[in-house]
């Protein structure tokens, strides 16, 4: 007998950049989340073919999410309602809705055009920077790079990089693990910097950063 098992997508680094469609990925579930959509904090959202949810029991009791109670068995709502219980986040769900109209009033394909094209700025300008490495593939025709790149630079840690394009810059990029573990030591690295744009971001703010990272990377350098 062949089992199929379910598939979760976690979308939470892709829909807020490009279009995504689940039937075209034909996903049992995807997840994704508000804040990176330019939405508030804490909340998301999690998609589910109907099919799988009407055959899932709740995790969680509360309001709203039951159909009948009797003394000795309970039947419940049908989703989602079966798993959305108690009063929800009201304000965070409309602002999340609100974030969603936003973007697409924007398009997500006209974002992610954009984003590319800041993408390859990034990159081919990020090389430029002294005994820096950039993890994974240049971009070139048919390799697509997100719009954000890890890297390490030589004898610096990326925590001191980080803190530094903040306190003298003005910079805000990320340091160490990325909630990729794994990934690190697969990559025999300890920790890595990760410098991101969306799409309110621009050319110059990308030669602002370059700027930036070499005054850091000199500063460093200064002492060896």
């Amino acid at each position: 007998m062949l089992l199929r098992p379910k598939v979760l997508v976690d979308a939470c680094q892709s829909v807020p950049h490009m279009p995504v469609d689940v039937r075209d990925l034909d996903a049992d579930f995807l997840v994704a989340s508000s804040h990176k959509m330019c939405g508030p904090t804490g909340v998301g959202f999690l998609y589910g073919k109907s099919d799988i949810l009407s055959t899932m029991p709740p995790f969680l009791g509360g309001g709203e999410m039951i159909s009948d109670v009797f003394l000795d068995h309970s039947t419940y709502a049908e989703p989602p309602s079966r798993f959305e219980a108690g009063t929800p986040a009201i304000g965070e769900v409309i602002g999340l809705g609100a974030a969603i109209d936003y973007l697409q009033g924007i398009g997500m394909q006209k974002i992610h055009e954009y984003e590319m094209e800041l993408a390859n700025y990034l990159y081919e300008n990020l090389s430029t920077v002294n005994n820096i490495r950039i993890y994974g593939p240049k971009p070139s025709k048919g390799v697509d790079r997100a719009a954000l790149c890890s890297f390490n630079v030589k004898n610096i840690h990326p925590t001191d990089i980080a803190t530094f394009l903040d306190q003298q810059h003005g910079v805000a990029i990320r340091s160490g693990h990325h909630c990729a573990q794994p990934l690190h030591r697969y990559l025999g690295i300890n920790a890595s910097a990760r410098a991101s744009l969306h799409f309110y971001n621009t050319k110059e703010d990308v030669d602002y950063f370059i700027h930036a990272l070499n005054d850091t990377v000199n500063f460093f350098d200064s002492f060896k």
